[in-house]
C-alpha cells in the first residue's frame, strides 16, 4: 500500500527524492504532459441547453468529475514518479496548517518549492530547485496570460489574502450530499464537490466567513502567478496542493460510508448528468471511469495523518524577501 504523507512528516532523504524525481521527470519530458492534460481537458462538457463555454463547466473543473478526474491525474503522475524511484510517494500540503502565516509555510523552504516571486523580476521564483535563475525548471512565457518572461511564477497574496482554514474544511465535510443539480459551479449549487472546489461563497452561504473564492480555488488564487492559468500544473506545488484535496475527499468518503452505507457509492450524477461528468464516464483522455477511482485503497495508496507534534508553526529561514 502506497502511503502518501503531509510534507511535515518527510525526512530530509524522502523530500530529497521526492524533488529529484520531479527534476528527472521534468528533463525527460515526462512532467511537461500533464501541463498539457490539464490544458486540454479545458473544453465545455455541457448540455445542449447550457453555455458552450468551458468556464461554465469543463472536463476537469466546475463540475462532478472535478474530483475523480485529479485523483486520475495524481496517480498517473506517482507513477511516472515511482517509475524513476520506487519508494517515492507523492506528498500533500495541508495548507489549513500554514493559515496564520501563511508565507512561512515549510513548503516555501529551498528544500520543498522554494519561495514567492519577485516583483522587481517579472514574478519569478528566485529560490528553491524550481527558480528560474538555476535553468533546472523552463517555463514558457505566455503571451496570451500577460506573461513576457519565461520562468516559474508566483505572486502570494495578491488576488487574496488568506489560505482556507480548518474551519473551512469541516464546513465542506458537513455536506451530506456529493453533488446536486445542476452540476454546475453556482454558489446556490449545494454539495460536497462545490463546497471543496471553492464556487459556495459568502453570495450562497452566510457561513462562509471570508470574502471571495474559497477552499481549493482560493489556495490557486492565493499563489498566483502560474497557479492562476489553465496550464497550473507548470508550478509542481500543483501536485501537493491537489493531493491534500484527494486526502479531503478520500476522507470525506470514508465518513459517508459509516454515516450513509446504504447511499454507496456517494456520487452524483450516476446518469443523466453533464457528458463527462457522470458515474460511469471516461477520465479522458485515460481509460478509467470515474467509478473506477472511487476507493483509494482498492486503488493502492492510503493518507497518513500529520503527526500532532508537527503542528506548532514553522519559520523558515529560506524565504525570499
Amino acid at each position: 500500500m502506497i502511503v502518501r504523507k503531509e510534507i511535515r512528516s518527510h525526512t530530509a532523504f524522502e523530500r530529497a527524492a521526492f524533488i529529484n524525481c520531479l527534476l528527472t521527470l521534468k528533463r525527460n519530458g515526462g512532467y511537461d504532459k500533464y501541463v498539457h492534460w490539464h490544458h486540454q481537458v479545458m473544453k465545455p462538457t455541457v448540455h445542449p441547453w447550457e453555455p458552450q463555454d468551458p468556464e461554465y463547466r469543463n472536463g476537469a473543473h466546475l463540475g462532478p468529475a472535478f474530483l475523480p478526474w485529479h485523483r486520475e491525474m495524481l496517480m498517473q503522475f506517482e507513477a511516472d514518479l515511482r517509475a524513476i524511484d520506487p519508494q517515492v510517494t507523492l506528498p500533500y500540503w495541508d495548507w489549513t496548517q500554514d493559515t496564520f502565516d501563511p508565507t512561512n509555510s515549510p513548503v516555501w523552504s529551498d528544500e520543498w518549492m522554494g519561495g514567492n516571486g519577485s516583483p522587481g523580476d517579472h514574478d519569478r521564483v528566485q529560490n528553491g530547485p524550481f527558480a528560474h535563475q538555476y535553468g533546472n525548471w523552463p517555463v514558457p512565457a505566455y503571451p496570451e496570460n500577460g506573461e513576457t518572461e519565461p520562468g516559474l511564477k508566483r505572486q502570494f497574496g495578491v488576488l487574496v489574502t488568506s489560505l482556507p482554514t480548518s474551519a473551512d474544511v469541516d464546513m465542506a465535510m458537513r455536506e451530506w450530499l456529493y453533488d446536486t443539480p445542476p452540476y454546475d459551479s453556482g454558489p446556490y449549487t449545494r454539495g460536497f464537490r462545490n463546497r471543496l472546489e471553492g464556487w459556495i461563497t459568502q453570495r450562497g452561504d452566510p457561513q462562509v466567513t471570508t470574502p471571495g473564492s474559497q477552499l481549493h480555488n482560493r489556495v490557486h488564487l492565493w499563489i498566483g502567478g502560474n497557479m492562476l492559468a489553465m496550464t497550473s500544473p507548470e508550478d509542481p506545488v500543483f501536485f501537493l496542493h491537489h493531493c491534500n484535496i484527494d486526502r479531503i475527499w478520500a476522507n470525506w468518503q470514508a465518513q459517508m460510508a459509516l454515516d450513509n452505507p446504504q447511499w454507496a457509492p456517494h456520487y452524483t450524477p450516476i446518469s443523466g448528468g453533464p457528458p463527462g461528468h457522470n458515474l460511469d464516464d471516461t477520465l479522458a483522455p485515460w481509460t478509467r471511469t470515474v467509478r473506477h477511482v472511487m476507493d483509494i485503497r482498492a486503488l493502492g495508496y492510503e493518507y497518513a495523518p500529520i503527526p500532532s507534534l508537527q503542528k506548532r508553526p514553522f519559520k523558515s529561514p529560506f524565504m525570499a524577501s
